[in-house]
């Protein structure tokens, strides 16, 4: 799980506290011209457009209603646009870089490619999988029978922490909000097996629905731990109880991503008194870590109320829940009975995804998410071009020269503030391609006996060494180590660190293609640099100054002003409807939508700071027509519905349709690049109603 803080460009699935982070990522292996070429792709094609859309109706329609009538979702995906286009050609690579590894019988015992090869294989021995069945995860299930009183149930829930199983909470090192430099213990709310905390208590039809599947699954996997039907039952009610009771004291998503409400620091003591059902300093020390001294409750009121569950809940019914845990964490890394059932509940029934992904790409997504950088290491040796490191840097160059200007010209904006922000500004680190200091995974053990132990094994090291590990509590905070590998196609904001990532997987075609005209590049990877800056200076990210702390450095006036504009912008995708009677959350989604509109805006005014003059018009379409057009190209996407819904309800990013069409509608330029957009068309916003953030 990315710890919070860390702000990224796209959301691929849903996350939960028990199962390991699924991550994909991207590569294109074909570059795009800018006109029709034989062999090649235009960068922006507009046989993909639904001409008999009016652009003033549907922007998003108009630009790639074809494409997306073309384009149907596939069997094994739950949504399918660039991103999972480049994500699967990826993984075409990262299968060949892997298969030659795990065929590499020469590897030196250690290395990395030996690490990585063994890895695979065993994920890919079928055979080993389906004899072994339950056997691997045999101890976890006796310790936990073996559980008789309350020093023995935090002693096995902490040692399935201590594995990657979080089945009550989560500890990782963060930067100290308030003081950056330093990294700090950091708990945060889980112990949930639905997606959200309101997955217990909404009362529609389809959540109502929702919640019985998710009993019934429960049920089942409690047959395949041995319960009779009868016993299952009981034990999936159980835990619905018990979810339910920690679903009630948690944070709601909008609250979970405040930055204020969730740092709420604590010494030792404070917290044995505030949450005394845990003895935090057995904890810590049972981690390795009993110098630890204070921490941040990032959720009081969840903490506050597990260390009441957890001494008048009766011990059963504790070992019941763990047992579900421990299966919730491993199942997809099982036999295939086992992990048909995990992904029947969280793929189809979830995410409406009707059939799972070859064997070789689950594998894949797992060994990523376990020691991805290590695979990241050859990827961006063997794929990642510095020319495009150098394009990306002078592009970069631009937007942050536009954004500057735009500071400067704002007339909301006092000169006290913006001398403060143009700080920030300068301060901002950005990182492109690969990070400068690579994990060292010495200490990881890839070993014969089974694939989830090696899951397993790569969870333990991630917890204790990975950029957030428990390791680095105490310790300076390091800009250099990313929470993203370099394959992935996405990319990220830090507020603590003030810094935006760029990795490798994302520099390619139809994001950043070194052939294209400028107009497509700042359309495309442009409008996400944007995106990334604006996001250290979003409704979240304005909270910390240029040194990272969470401080107020706004005169009241314009935090005012600031809110009016943000509140437009809320009550805007309020009214977005992506199902019937299933609306944006505009709060939820507030930090991405400024981030949205403002990396548009200043990757728009970047793009024109580059020319030297106008460009030919390509295709029929003007520089400023195809720059838009190449935004929208970047989000173009089909859903399912169960997705939509699931991510409607999560996710902090507006569905792709409404990321374009709640954009472009509140820049003025576009309405210039645009003109036979008119009043009467549906989409069409007055002047006096578009929001002047950045």
């Amino acid at each position: 799980m990315k710890r919070k803080g860390v702000i990224g460009l796209f959301a691929f699935g849903i996350v939960l506290v028990n199962a390991l982070t699924l991550v994909v990522f991207g590569s294109s292996e074909m570059s795009r011209g800018n006109t029709s070429t034989s062999g090649y792709e235009k960068a922006f094609d507009p046989e993909n457009m639904n001409l008999s859309i009016k652009p003033g109706d549907d922007f998003y329609e108009y630009s790639e209603g074809a494409w997306i009538k073309s384009h149907p979702v596939p069997l094994d995906k739950s949504r399918y646009g660039e991103f999972a286009i480049v994500e699967d050609k990826t993984y075409d690579r990262v299968k060949e870089i892997l298969e030659n590894a795990a065929s590499n019988t020469s590897a030196p015992e250690g290395s990395l490619e030996q690490k990585i090869g063994k890895f695979y294989s065993m994920g890919m021995d079928n055979t080993t999988l389906e004899k072994q069945h339950l056997d691997p995860i045999k101890n976890e299930l006796k310790m936990i029978d073996n559980i008789s009183n309350a020093s023995d149930l935090q002693a096995v829930s902490t040692q399935m922490m201590d594995y990657g199983i979080d089945p009550f909470f989560s500890i990782y090192a963060a930067p100290d909000k308030k003081n950056s430099k330093v990294m700090i213990a950091t708990l945060t709310q889980g112990g949930l097996g639905l997606p959200d905390r309101d997955f217990y208590f909404r009362q529609d039809n389809e959540s109502i629905k929702i919640r019985e599947q998710y009993l019934t699954h429960v049920t089942k996997m409690f047959i395949f731990l041995g319960d009779s039907p009868e016993i299952a039952e009981n034990n999936a009610k159980t835990v619905m109880r018990i979810e339910t009771r920690l679903a009630n004291a948690s944070f709601t998503n909008v609250d979970n991503h405040d930055e204020v409400k969730t740092y709420n620091k604590m010494n030792l003591e404070e917290l044995q008194t505030f949450a005394p059902g845990i003895d935090w300093s057995c904890l810590f020390g049972f981690l390795g870590r009993p110098d630890v001294t204070e921490v941040n409750v990032r959720n009081p009121s969840f903490f506050k109320e597990l260390s009441v569950a957890l001494q008048d809940e009766n011990i059963a019914d504790w070992k019941t829940f763990l047992r579900w845990k421990l299966i919730l964490g491993t199942s997809p890394y099982l036999s295939s009975d086992v992990e048909e059932e995990h992904f029947d509940f969280y793929g189809k029934k979830l995410d409406g995804q009707q059939e799972m992904k070859p064997r070789w790409k689950r594998v894949i997504e797992a060994e990523n998410e376990a020691i991805g950088e290590a695979i990241g290491r050859v990827y961006v040796d063997r794929y990642f071009d510095p020319v495009s490191k150098a394009r990306m840097q002078e592009m970069i160059s631009n937007l942050k020269k536009a954004f500057r200007e735009r500071i400067q010209n704002l007339t909301w904006m006092e000169p006290e503030t913006k001398k403060e922000a143009l700080m920030k500004l300068e301060a901002l680190d950005v990182q492109v391609g690969y990070p400068d200091e690579w994990l060292n995974y010495s200490e990881l053990e890839v070993k014969n006996d089974s694939y989830v132990r090696n899951v397993l094994r790569a969870s333990r090291f991630k917890f204790h060494h990975g950029p957030s590990g428990l390791n680095r509590i105490g310790q300076p905070v390091n800009r250099k180590l990313w929470e993203m590998n370099p394959q992935e196609t996405n990319a990220y904001a830090d507020y603590n660190k003030i810094i935006i990532v760029f990795p490798a997987g994302i520099l390619q075609p139809p994001f950043f293609d070194k052939d294209a005209d400028d107009a497509v590049n700042y359309g495309a990877i442009g409008a996400i640099i944007g995106h990334e800056i604006i996001h250290h200076f979003d409704s979240q990210g304005r909270k910390f100054d240029s040194s990272g702390n969470l401080t107020d450095w706004w005169t009241p006036e314009d935090a005012d002003n600031f809110n009016k504009s943000t509140g437009v912008l809320v009550d805007e995708y309020n009214r977005f409807e992506i199902l019937p009677g299933l609306y944006v959350n505009g709060n939820l989604t507030l930090p991405e939508n400024v981030a949205d509109f403002g990396g548009l805006t200043v990757a728009y005014h970047a793009y024109k700071l580059s020319l030297k003059e106008e460009p030919e018009p390509i295709d029929g379409f003007a520089g400023d027509q195809r720059f838009f057009l190449s935004f929208t190209q970047v989000w173009r996407e089909s859903d399912i519905n169960e997705s939509l819904r699931t991510l409607a309800l999560t996710d902090t990013h507006s569905p792709s349709r409404f990321r374009v069409n709640g954009v472009v509608f509140n820049v003025s330029e576009f309405y210039k690049a645009f003109p036979n957009i008119k009043p009467s068309d549906k989409l069409y916003r007055p002047e006096n109603e578009r929001p002047v953030i950045w």
